[in-house]
């Protein structure tokens, strides 16, 4: 199989495309996932986005579909349990819908373990064996790959990074919890700390960017650029949560290296640099020494190179473990 069909399920957007073996991306569409009208017209327009790629491919039936999608989901059943910023996703099927709407073989993976996946195959970590990733986006998500293994648990839910509490006395999640690294990092975190930023006064810069609109977690990132002193406390904090985050999973898994991706990871060396002063504070040190910490090399197409890679990955149909060559 050098060809597959990637889909990308965001919160925010849904994207597909052709992936080839080697890498090559091709055929790109994208829509607004518009995930407020709930989950048919969700996978309605994932099954046209799918069908759009393919007929300006000219794919035929036997290609199969890799789909990347936001979880608690069991890439076995292919069920997504929950989707917290997804109006309506809960027990929903997804696999088994797109199936019958599509005509091909889907496989259907977490988001933030397909980005592993892709980041090995295809970007900033080929060849590693042994990689945590991030993908900071509206929400976080992650992967873990251990002795070139994906580890996700016995339902295939683990790694849910973005979920890890760093404080129980913390903000509330989308989850339900407290003090999830997500409630720090999440674009819509850094979003809720940037509109208190504005209304307690302390922002003129993020006030104007936002103009008539709410503030955004891209208006946090540029105004912390500009020099906006609250803004980079609030990229601040949200390094130091994520660090936390991190220790926890450097001291089980003893990574190489660890990779972020996602929008949020735009924010380039003003995320980076507090987040590499921090996590020696909370990580152990003979184990923390000799990790290195880089963004992705995959960009916006994270996930469809994700998606690409649990394709060409995955057994036939069985939902066994993920193992890279």
């Amino acid at each position: 199989m050098d060809t597959v069909l990637a889909v990308d399920f965001g919160a925010t957007n849904l994207r597909a495309a052709v992936v080839r073996r080697d890498g090559t991306l091709l055929y790109h569409r994208q829509t607004a996932t518009g995930a407020r009208d709930g989950v048919v017209a969700v996978i309605e327009r994932i099954t046209r986005l799918v069908e759009q790629v393919a007929t300006d491919a000219g794919i035929d039936r036997s290609v199969p579909v890799g789909i990347v999608a936001p979880g608690p989901l069991e890439p076995a059943t292919g069920v997504v349990l929950f989707a917290p910023n997804l109006v309506g996703w809960q027990h929903v099927p997804l696999r088994k819908l797109l199936e019958e709407r599509l005509g091909r073989r889907v496989v259907l993976g977490n988001d933030g373990n397909g980005a592993a996946l892709g980041e090995v195959l295809f970007g900033a970590a080929k060849g590693c064996r042994h990689l945590v990733h991030v993908m900071l986006g509206t929400g976080v998500g992650g992967g873990v790959i251990s002795h070139g293994q994906l580890i996700e648990g016995v339902r295939g839910l683990g790694t849910e990074i973005g979920h890890v509490s760093v404080d129980p006395t913390g903000p509330r999640c989308t989850c339900g919890g407290a003090g999830c690294v997500e409630a720090y990092v999440g674009g819509w975190a850094l979003a809720r700390d940037g509109e208190a930023l504005v209304r307690s006064g302390r922002s003129e810069r993020l006030l104007e960017l936002a103009g008539d609109g709410p503030v955004t977690a891209a208006h946090v990132v540029e105004a912390a650029r500009a020099g906006d002193a609250g803004a980079r406390a609030i990229l601040e904090n949200a390094a130091r949560a994520l660090a936390a985050g991190l220790a926890g999973l450097v001291n089980v898994f003893n990574p190489e290296l660890i990779v972020l991706g996602g929008g949020v990871a735009r924010a380039g060396e003003l995320l980076l640099d507090p987040l590499r002063r921090w996590l020696p504070v909370y990580a152990i040190h003979y184990i923390v020494e000799h990790v290195e910490v880089r963004l992705s090399a995959l960009g916006d197409d994270t996930g469809l190179y994700g998606a690409a890679a649990r394709a060409f990955l995955a057994s036939e149909g069985s939902g066994a473990d993920i193992r890279l060559p």
